[in-house]
């Protein structure tokens, strides 16, 4: 008699489930922005390249980046490719992360989310100007200190940060 209630009791609550199912979210949209974050990003030695930067932080782990770029000093007639990433650490930090066996947690410049999440920009030599807008996964820390950085177009995408053309700090809005 007791498994034939256990039986009946679970046939039940599948069937109370099947009928009411919880709210599934699978839109963006559907994610309120819970913080902005913004860069000036500026020049660094004699690089002439410079932007913005501005991010939309949703709830779920997910950010909306916007990256605008400047070079109007190009006397190029093609276009000028750029690397971007967001790193831990400010633009005064100009030494990759160190994990030691020991440390509690990497000191230095290290990688906000992956590679992959920072597509190429392409600074037009007419316009002078470029942009990105991808989606990144993650969440920045309010505690900690980003960075935004650049570099010239290079076929190795494993870059530590340092020795960036231009670099621009990050502050929550």
């Amino acid at each position: 008699m007791k498994p034939r209630r256990l039986l009946l009791a679970a046939a039940a609550g599948i069937a109370a489930c099947s009928e009411n199912p919880a709210e599934l979210r699978r839109q963006g949209e559907a994610f309120p922005v819970i913080a902005t974050w913004t860069a000036a990003v500026g020049p660094v030695g004699s690089s002439a390249v410079t932007g913005s930067l501005s991010v939309q932080q949703h709830q779920g782990f997910r950010m909306d980046a916007a990256l605008t770029l400047t070079d109007t000093t190009s006397t190029d007639t093609q276009s000028t490719r750029y690397q971007w990433r967001i790193f831990r650490g400010d633009c005064a930090t100009n030494t990759p992360a160190v994990n030691a066996p020991n440390a509690p947690s990497p000191t230095g410049l290290l990688l906000f989310a992956t590679v992959q999440s920072y597509p190429d920009v392409t600074v037009d030599y007419v316009s002078g100007t470029g942009s990105a807008a991808p989606v990144i996964a993650g969440n920045l820390d309010s505690l900690t200190a980003y960075s935004i950085r650049l570099r010239l177009f290079q076929t190795a995408t494993n870059w530590n940060g340092t020795n960036p053309i231009a670099c621009g700090n990050l502050q929550r809005n």
